[in-house]
């Protein structure tokens, strides 16, 4: 086949250093062509990148090759390369892979395959499976992960032929794993039963306390070292990732775990309106009477509908928060019945946002008594291309105000008040629009959340081995947060190392002209003062024009986007689309 017809499979540079060719291109000028190839159908090469290499550099123009159907690309790649000369780099970069193209291929959730078999019911990601499948000793893989662990620089050491492994290892063992030397354990005893004499504790209070340290929490729990080390790994990863690429990440793996039923893809999907029916509601100069809210309740529109479809239409995962909330759907109706314009959800606010309380000027007393008066709107959705082509997304911004008037009937309350983000950064599809403030940015950090089929397995440890704790931050504020903070307490691992300050731009709209005064104690609620109905309704009206003119800008420019975009899946490879450009693997 000719070489040029061939293509270089686009991970394997991400697994494998460039090496030296001059030996193998010596060889094949003088011997030929050994050994064939290996190739997909689609001539994607799986074994041989380095002679296909040589070969080009040597000006060769064919070569031999011989087709493969490789139940897994990546798998294949590397058990091929098993008897390659390779760094002690590529080699955790093949662990790494692996790891992540066995579990891509066993799945998860409602696509998960069942293991056969002598490994009936095991683990995959276990040490042992990993250095099978490379071909490597078990206790040589297990020192080279520690090593990258706990001292990631030494690999490099043992790259440049300063270190071997085993003694790269035994660092890593005498500072990190080692136990103390038997004086050193004595003293302790010693210590510890002064200790003991002097506080008197109760043997329930000593266990207790032994089962929340760490590594007693690990023979307590039924784990070992390795599966603590594969969570902080997974930390790692995900900490490397910026807003975009985490909220990709999420995007996925929410999909991948939603257990959603073709027939629910199929209800959301119907709902979605094209270009034309969009064109045809607004081109009717009536389109302001004409829109409908629908709150999320009992019937074809609950709030199982709701969720649903606001996965499939969000590029972010949909995370409910506690207290008071409530959905709407925002749509028009024409022959096809019910159309879509986009989602809206309420929710209680958070209880502090710098910016937020900066721009009130509330005390800590007036947060409390009036908390409830503000709303977060946690959701404002449009679907595409309305979102893109007509400024759908300050559309509903805007009709946001009905479902103030149905929070006020449910809650029988009077809110003064929403306050919102952006997805990330502080650009917004909020600003330019009357009425809504940008405040600033969110200051406040964020604990990473694990991917949940690694989070399903922390959190039911949790709940097995410490119900008392899982019980206790069940009942809090921000439980997922608190649940995952005990984890990594327990297991020794620093929360502090995996916060995320991912900047949001906060806007915030005064429902009344004197809001703040409201919110500050200054003034009654009978003394609220509406905003000058005339210059509101103008609002409608300036968001019709500003989107038609867009409508017709993007028409000239050729750039109209007719695509309903519907997420059903997310692939593997739109990942590393996003991730590749960073070297983030």
């Amino acid at each position: 086949m000719k070489l040029n017809k061939l293509t270089a499979h686009p991970d394997n540079n991400k697994i494998y250093s460039p090496t030296d060719l001059d030996d193998l291109e010596k060889s094949l000028s003088e011997f030929g062509q050994l050994e064939p190839i290996a190739i997909t159908k689609k001539n994607k090469i799986i074994s041989g990148h380095r002679r296909f290499q040589a070969m080009t550099n040597l000006g060769w123009k064919e070569c031999d090759v011989r087709i493969i159907e490789p139940e897994n690309e990546i798998i294949s790649l590397i058990e091929h390369n098993r008897h390659r000369q390779k760094t002690t780099s590529d080699i955790l970069n093949e662990a790494r892979f692996l790891e992540r193209e066995v579990k891509e291929y066993v799945g998860s959730g409602r696509n998960a395959r069942k293991r056969t078999g002598k490994k009936k019911g095991k683990r995959l990601r276990t040490a042992h499976e990993l250095a099978q499948k490379l071909g490597l000793g078990t206790t040589k893989l297990k020192q080279i992960l520690s090593i990258s662990n706990y001292e990631p620089k030494l690999i490099d050491k043992i790259d440049r032929g300063e270190l071997s492994v085993s003694k790269a290892y035994e660092l890593v063992r005498t500072k990190y794993i080692q136990k103390k030397p038997r004086a050193v354990e004595d003293n302790f005893s010693q210590s510890f039963k002064k200790l003991l004499e002097k506080e008197k504790p109760s043997l329930e209070v000593v266990n207790k306390t032994l089962r929340e340290t760490y590594p007693y929490c690990l023979e307590h729990s039924d784990i070992d070292e390795e599966r603590r080390l594969l969570l902080k790994e997974h930390m790692d990863y995900l900490k490397k990732l910026n807003s975009r690429e985490m909220m990709l990440v999420q995007k996925r793996d929410e999909l991948e775990n939603a257990f959603i039923i073709k027939k629910q893809f199929d209800e959301v999907r119907n709902l979605l309106p094209s270009f034309d029916e969009l064109f045809e509601f607004f081109k009717d100069r009536e389109w302001w009477t004409k829109y409908e809210l629908i709150v999320a309740g009992k019937g074809k529109f609950d709030t199982r509908l709701w969720n649903t479809t606001r996965t499939c239409i969000h590029s972010q995962e949909n995370s409910t928060g506690v207290g008071r909330h409530m959905n709407a759907f925002v749509g028009f109706k024409n022959k096809k019945g019910f159309r879509l314009l986009g989602l809206i959800s309420f929710h209680s606010d958070s209880r502090t946002l710098t910016v937020r309380d900066e721009h009130i000027g509330w005390t800590t007393a007036q947060n409390k008594k009036h908390r409830e008066r503000i709303v977060n709107m946690n959701t404002c959705v449009p679907t595409q291309p309305f979102g893109f082509n007509f400024l759908g997304g300050k559309f509903l911004a805007m009709v946001s105000t009905k479902l103030v008037e149905e929070w006020n009937k449910k809650y029988k309350t009077t809110l003064v008040g929403i306050t919102t983000t952006s997805l990330f950064g502080s650009k917004s599809q909020y600003q330019s629009l009357k009425y809504w403030k940008h405040l600033g940015t969110s200051s406040g950090k964020t604990l990473i959340k694990p991917l949940e089929e690694e989070w399903s397995f922390w959190r039911q440890w949790l709940k097995d081995y410490y119900p008392d704790i899982h019980e206790k931050v069940m009942s809090e504020s921000s439980p997922k947060q608190r649940a995952i903070q005990n984890v990594l307490r327990i297991l020794n691992i620093k929360s502090t190392d995996y916060y995320h300050s991912h900047k949001r731009g906060v806007f915030f709209f005064s429902l009344y002209q004197n809001s703040r005064e409201f919110l500050t104690d200054q003034i009654k609620e009978k003394d609220l003062e509406p905003h000058n109905i005339v210059e509101f309704n103008a609002w409608k009206n300036n968001w019709y024009l500003k989107s038609k003119g867009r409508v017709n800008k993007l028409y000239d420019e050729k750039k109209l986007q007719k695509d309903i975009l519907f997420h059903e899946s997310i692939t593997e490879s739109e990942i590393e689309l996003w991730l590749s450009s960073r070297g983030i693997t």
